[in-house]
C-alpha cells in the first residue's frame, strides 16, 4: 500500500517556496489565449474528476460496441458537471477513437462540439478525446508524461480525468482521461497562428519515420495513411522537409536544419521520451506525434501525442522482439535498430543525423540529465501522484470496467498496487513491467549515475527582466524602457559579443549582441528591450510583453541553434521585475525592487532550495544582514522552540519543534546571502529547516527537504 508515504510526502507542499513558472520551460504556457484560458478554468481542472453523462440512441451505442472501428459520428446529448459548471449540450457528436486501443474491452471515445453545430465551442474546446488508459493499471502515466513535457517547455496538451456514463451506465461507465485535442485552437494558443500545415503522424502502414520514399513528391506522402494533414490539405511542405532531412549532405544538413524545425524544442521532446522510456513517438515506434508549420517562425514544431506507453509499459514484441527495461536503458544507442530506424542506426533519419552532430548530442544528453534531476524526479512529481491517487482510488476499476470486463483483468487493487509494484523490472507483469514510482526512482538514479556528462555551456544566464518600466531607470534618451539583465556566474570575464537574444523561442537569430560586449566576473550586463536600435548598441530590436513571455540567449554559431539560457516570466506588476534568486540560480520570483546591474534581492529574509531528496541539495538564504552570521537550524518536527542559553536572540520562538539542532553557521556575503550544500542521502526526507539571522534576530520561512 502506498497511501502512507504519499500522504507524508504531501507535507512538501506546505513548506517549499513555490514559483509560478518552471525555470526550465521554453514555450511559455499560452495563458494569454482566451480559449486556452477559459478551458483551463472550466474544463481542464486536474484537481477533480469531471462527471460526463452521455445520452445517445441505444442502437448507436450497440453498433459502436460491436464494431469500435466505426468512424462515423452520431448525435448525443452530454451533461458536464464539475465545481465550475453544470451544463447540458444537445447535438454533440460522438464516436470511438484511437488506433490500437480500439481493440481493448474499454476503448476510447471522441466528443465533437462543432461537428453538427459548426463553429461551436464548449468553454474554448472544440473536441474532447476520452482516453481509456485501458492498458495502464494506474491510469496515470499519460497525465504525468504530459506534465513533464510541459515542464520541459514542450508545447503539449492538458489532461483531466472524467467519470463517463453512457445512457444508464450498464454498458459503458468508468474512469477516462480527457486529452486536449491538437487542432487549430491548440496551435493558435501555443504559436500564435493557425494557418500553417498540421501533420498528424502515426503508424498505419510503415510508421511515420520521416523517411524519404521515391519519388518524394507531395502525392507520395498524401497517399500514405501514416501522415494526415489536418488544416491546409497540402503535403508539399512535408515532402520538402523529408527530402531535406534524408537527401542533403552533412554540411548542408548541419547548417540548414535549424531553418526547418525548432531544433531545441525537438531535442527536448526526444529527451523526455528517452528519460521516460516513451517508445510510442518518433524515435522508437514511429507513431503518435504532430508536426506544425509555424507560419511566423517558418519552422516546424514537434508536438507529442498519446503518451500512455511510458514509465515501464512494454509489450515485448513492440517495439523490440524482446522485453525492454526502460529504466536502465543507456544513452548510447538508445534507439538502435528500433522500428523507426534504418539498419544499424540510432533512430530515424532526423534523430540519427542530429545526434551525429556532437553539439546536439551533448545538448540532448544534458536535457535528459536535467529531467532526471528536476522535472522528472520522483519527488518533483509526488504532489501530482498523490492528487491522482486520491482522485481515482475510490472509483478506479468500478462501473462496467473491472475484472473480466476490463483489459488484463484489472481490479481496484491493481490500481492501488500500480504506484509501487512491481518494485523492480518484471517481465511477468506485462504490460506494466514497473510500478510508476520505482521506475522514476531507478530511472532518475540510473541517468544521473550512468549517462555521460554533457559539454559545459557558457556560465551566463538571463537573470532578470522588467517588462513594464514606468518609473524605474531610464536609458540614454531619458526614456523608461523595458530591460533584460544577463549575469555571469563565473570568476572569469565572458565575451558575449555575437550571441543572439530573442523574445521568441523559435526565432533564434532575432537580435545579435554587439561584438566585444564583455561581462566581468560575477558581473551583470543590461540590455534595453525597446525596439529602438538607433539609440545605442545595447538596444534590442524587440519589446517585452507585460502579460508574460520568455527571453532566450542563443550561442553565436551560425550553423547551430544552441540555447544557453532562458527566462520565462508571467504577468508582473509595473516597475516590478522577474528574476532568479540567488543570481544565476534555478528559483525565480517577482521582485518588488528591481536590481539592474546588481544582485537580485527579494526584500524578505528567506530560504529556498535547489535539488531534490534524496540527492544532493543546496539551501540558499537571501535577504540576511550583509557580512554577518546566519545559522541554519533543523528538526524533524514543527513546533515553537524557544531559543535559550547565551544566544543573542534569547527568547526568540522558532517554527521548529524539539529536537532542534544547528546544522550549519555561515557568514553572509556583502549581499546578505549564504548557502549550505547537503550531500546526497545526508538529510532525511521530511527534515524541516529554518534560518536565523543572528544580527537582527530575524527568522526565515520554513523549508522541508
Amino acid at each position: 500500500m502506498v497511501r502512507t508515504p504519499l500522504i507524508l510526502n504531501l507535507l512538501t507542499f506546505f513548506f517549499v517556496v513555490g514559483f509560478s513558472i518552471p525555470i526550465f520551460a521554453q514555450h511559455p504556457l499560452p495563458v494569454n489565449d482566451s480559449d486556452w484560458a477559459e478551458s483551463n478554468q472550466a474544463v481542464f481542472l486536474d484537481g477533480e474528476v469531471m462527471i460526463v453523462n452521455v445520452t445517445m440512441a441505444e442502437s448507436d451505442l450497440d453498433r459502436f460496441l460491436a464494431n469500435p472501428y466505426l468512424d462515423t459520428y452520431v448525435d448525443c446529448t452530454v451533461n458536464f458537471v464539475n465545481s465550475v459548471i453544470d451544463e447540458t449540450l444537445p447535438n454533440v457528436a460522438i464516436r470511438p477513437r484511437g488506433n490500437s486501443q480500439r481493440s481493448s474491452k474499454k476503448f476510447p471515445w471522441k466528443l465533437s462540439f462543432n461537428e453538427f453545430v459548426p463553429g461551436r465551442k464548449f468553454h474554448g474546446v472544440e473536441k474532447m478525446n476520452l482516453a481509456s488508459e485501458s492498458q495502464d493499471p494506474s491510469m496515470a502515466r499519460e497525465t504525468l508524461a504530459y506534465e513533464i513535457f510541459r515542464a520541459a517547455g514542450v508545447a503539449s496538451g492538458r489532461t483531466n480525468h472524467i467519470w463517463l456514463t453512457i445512457n444508464d451506465g450498464t454498458k459503458v461507465q468508468g474512469v477516462f482521461n480527457n486529452i486536449e485535442q491538437v487542432d487549430e485552437e491548440f496551435v493558435q494558443a501555443w504559436f500564435g497562428n493557425k494557418d500553417g500545415d498540421l501533420y498528424k503522424c502515426r503508424w498505419k502502414e510503415e510508421g511515420a519515420k520521416l523517411l524519404w520514399i521515391s519519388p518524394g513528391d507531395a502525392a507520395t506522402y498524401e497517399a500514405l495513411r501514416d501522415y494526415e494533414e489536418k488544416i491546409t490539405g497540402s503535403y508539399q511542405r512535408l515532402a520538402e522537409f523529408i527530402d531535406f532531412v534524408c537527401n542533403t549532405d552533412d554540411i548542408t544538413f548541419k547548417s540548414g536544419i535549424g531553418n526547418w524545425i525548432n531544433v531545441d524544442s525537438f531535442l527536448r521532446a526526444q529527451a523526455v521520451d528517452m528519460y521516460l522510456g516513451q517508445w510510442d513517438g518518433l524515435w522508437i515506434f514511429p507513431n503518435n506525434y504532430y508536426l506544425y508549420w509555424d507560419t511566423e517562425s517558418q519552422k516546424f514544431e514537434y508536438i507529442p501525442w498519446d503518451l500512455d506507453h511510458c514509465m515501464g509499459m512494454d509489450y515485448f514484441w513492440i517495439p523490440y522482439i524482446w522485453g525492454t527495461d526502460w529504466a536502465r536503458r543507456p544513452f548510447a544507442n538508445w534507439g538502435l535498430n528500433s522500428a523507426a530506424s534504418l539498419s544499424g542506426e540510432n533512430g530515424p533519419p532526423l534523430i540519427n543525423r542530429l545526434l551525429s552532430i556532437p553539439e546536439y548530442e551533448s545538448l540532448i544528453l544534458g536535457y535528459v540529465r536535467e529531467f532526471a534531476s528536476n522535472q522528472g524526479h520522483p519527488e518533483k512529481l509526488l504532489l501530482s501522484v498523490y492528487r491522482i491517487f486520491s482522485l481515482l482510488s475510490p472509483i478506479a476499476y468500478t462501473g462496467t470496467f473491472s475484472g473480466s470486463s476490463m483489459q488484463n483483468g484489472y481490479e481496484p487493487q491493481d490500481f492501488v498496487d500500480s504506484w509501487e509494484f512491481p518494485s523492480d523490472y518484471s517481465a511477468t507483469t506485462n504490460p506494466a513491467t514497473w510500478g510508476i514510482l520505482p521506475f522514476l526512482r531507478e530511472r532518475s538514479r540510473y541517468v544521473r549515475d550512468n549517462y555521460p556528462l554533457p559539454d559545459a555551456l557558457l556560465t551566463v544566464s538571463v537573470n532578470e527582466v522588467v517588462a513594464k518600466n514606468e518609473t524605474g531607470i531610464v536609458d540614454e534618451a531619458g526614456e523608461h524602457e523595458d530591460w533584460v539583465e544577463l549575469y555571469n556566474s563565473s570568476n572569469q570575464a565572458v565575451d558575449i559579443g555575437g550571441f543572439f537574444l530573442t523574445d521568441r523561442y523559435s526565432d533564434t537569430r532575432k537580435w545579435q549582441i554587439p561584438l566585444s560586449t564583455v561581462i566581468p566576473p560575477n558581473g551583470f550586463q543590461l540590455i534595453w528591450c525597446d525596439n529602438e536600435i538607433s539609440e545605442g548598441p545595447l538596444h534590442a530590436n524587440f519589446k517585452l510583453t507585460s502579460s508574460g513571455e520568455g527571453v532566450y540567449l542563443f550561442a553565436p554559431n551560425p550553423d547551430l541553434d544552441i540555447l544557453i539560457s532562458s527566462l520565462l516570466f508571467p504577468q508582473i506588476d509595473a516597475d516590478n521585475s522577474w528574476g532568479r534568486l540567488p543570481d544565476g540560480g534555478l528559483n525565480c520570483l517577482e521582485l518588488i525592487e528591481p536590481s539592474p546591474q546588481s544582485p537580485n534581492q527579494s526584500g524578505d529574509f528567506q530560504i529556498m532550495r535547489e535539488g531534490l531528496n534524496p540527492d544532493g541539495q543546496v539551501v540558499h538564504a537571501v535577504g540576511g544582514t550583509p557580512n554577518r552570521v546566519l545559522a541554519f537550524a533543523y528538526s524533524p518536527n514543527l513546533g515553537s522552540y524557544v531559543i535559550s542559553g547565551g544566544n543573542p536572540c534569547l527568547g526568540l520562538i522558532l517554527g521548529l519543534g524539539p529536537p532542534v539542532q544547528v546544522g550549519a553557521i555561515r557568514r553572509a556575503d556583502e549581499n546578505g546571502s549564504a548557502s549550505v550544500s547537503i550531500p546526497p542521502g545526508y538529510a532525511p526526507s521530511g527534515l524541516i529547516i529554518q534560518c536565523l539571522d543572528v544580527d537582527s534576530c530575524s527568522l526565515s520561512n520554513l523549508l522541508e527537504l
